[in-house]
């Protein structure tokens, strides 16, 4: 009856914890890869900006020593980007005529070179990003049922090395 116990105790801990993973892993495999967008030959300091149907993007660049830029634009992006949309860009806030179109893990067609991007007549600067929550805006970084699955898979491993330990 003990040894019935204590595997009784052992199984409930394992499938308590498998059941915490298992949400675990369901959670990471669900999120969409970013557009990263790229290019070279800007001047050094100058900020590169995007936009999407003239709604910040945020997460600016800012063009390295070299002139080398990169943005990466989330589903979680001010923006709001959806596959399709058109990326506008500006450099230290005049609009560039360069556009994009914004796909999950995409990137510019040119690998080496990224988007060659030229300030012109193209569409509007985008605003200047929210930063208000530290750029955070809108983000959540705790599952209510990540929580809860935690306390229940916390008791039953209490639960089961309580059963486990206890003699007769």
């Amino acid at each position: 009856m003990t040894l019935t116990r204590k595997l009784a105790g052992i199984g409930i801990a394992f499938a308590a914890a498998a059941v915490l993973f298992s949400a675990f892993a369901v959670s990471a495999s669900a999120q969409t890869p970013p557009y990263t967008a790229y290019g070279v030959g800007q001047k050094a300091g100058a900020k590169i900006a995007a936009n999407i149907g003239g709604k910040a993007c945020g997460g600016d660049a800012t063009v390295d020593a070299s002139g080398n830029w990169k943005l990466v634009i989330g589903t979680d992006a001010a923006c709001a980007p959806k596959g399709g949309d058109t990326v506008a860009f500006s450099i230290d806030g005049a609009a560039a005529t360069q556009t994009v179109k914004w796909t999950a893990g995409g990137a510019p067609a040119d690998a080496a070179k990224g988007i060659a991007l030229t300030a012109g007549a193209g569409g509007s600067a985008p605003a200047p990003a929210k930063t208000g929550d530290a750029g955070l805006l809108g983000t959540s970084g705790t599952s209510m049922a990540l929580v809860l699955m935690m306390g229940i898979a916390a008791a039953a491993l209490v639960a089961g090395a309580r059963t486990a330990t206890r003699e007769r």
